[in-house]
């Protein structure tokens, strides 16, 4: 068997925390009890599952989960996965902070010697239910190799992400504040899909940036910097924006644009995105 499908996604929950059984059904990585055969000697195998139990002693629960495509059948079960943490308090309190927007932190971690153990700050906007990761530039992020290290390290270090993520929630306030002159909104779309498509990527060279700023939804029809960055990051990621380009022959061709697939990619994108907002904000 040479590929595997087998990435499953915990749909993200406003108030509610994943259950241990949730986690194994979309993520079963997380619950792997040794690293894959033929690893590095070198390699030390840290538990997922291990680091779930230590955060959620601190008060993090998680909140989402999903694991990479793979396509070799011995990699299955060690892949890179990821989960999505948020206070207990916040859950419970069935509220948000600044707004629609609660600060999170993102997890990322695999089995198979292919990816450093690694905790993002982030933010969750209950509008459109977008995980957002915020830019390493701006907020503390810790990525660890699994050489000579243990779950108690890692949950350490995720310690000094959370005490970060009010920052994020700071510069959603900022953003909210900051309104933007539509020639400015159609440049920020404009160089958002730069961070998407490449120059000669038909959609490119086909999709109207406008495009990029029409809210999806009734509440986002706002002028600020906090929600048309949303509006754009939500039209990259979902995808599904319609463009009409030049066919293999001399007719033209309707499309969509596609969603964002991929864990790396997806946080990619976001922190780019994030970046791009910033230096909008500091304009």
């Amino acid at each position: 068997m040479n590929s595997i499908e087998s990435v499953t996604v915990a749909p993200a929950r406003a108030f509610k925390a994943l259950s241990a059984d949730d986690l194994r059904r979309c993520a079963p990585s997380v619950f792997a009890e040794h690293a894959r055969p033929g690893v590095s000697s070198r390699y030390t195998f840290v538990s997922t599952e291990q680091v779930v139990a230590l955060l959620g002693a601190e008060g993090w629960e998680p909140v989402k989960a999903s694991e990479q495509r793979v396509r070799h059948e011995d990699r299955v079960g060690f892949q890179m996965h990821e989960i999505r943490f948020a206070r207990r308090v916040d859950l419970e309190a069935g509220a948000f902070q600044v707004g629609s927007a609660r600060a999170e932190m993102i997890l990322q971690n695999a089995h198979d010697g292919s990816r450093a153990y690694r905790i993002d700050a982030g933010l969750y906007r209950l509008v459109c239910r977008n995980g957002l990761t915020v830019a390493d530039a701006d907020f503390a992020h810790v990525s660890i190799r699994h050489v000579d290290v243990s779950a108690d390290a890692f949950a350490k270090a995720a310690q000094s992400v959370a005490e970060n993520t009010p920052r994020a929630l700071e510069a959603v306030a900022k953003w909210q504040a900051v309104s933007l002159p539509q020639a400015t909104r159609v440049e920020f779309a404009r160089r958002a899909a730069a961070l998407r498509w490449t120059a000669e990527n038909p959609v490119m060279q086909a999709l109207n940036p406008e495009k990029l700023l029409a809210p999806v939804r009734y509440g986002d029809a706002a002028t600020d910097l906090w929600t048309t960055f949303n509006v754009v990051q939500e039209h990259l990621v979902r995808g599904g924006d319609r463009y009409v380009a030049r066919g293999d022959g001399f007719g033209f061709r309707r499309n969509r644009t596609r969603p964002v697939g991929g864990l790396g990619e997806g946080q990619k994108l976001n922190k780019a995105l994030w970046s791009l907002a910033g230096e909008f904000a500091n304009n």
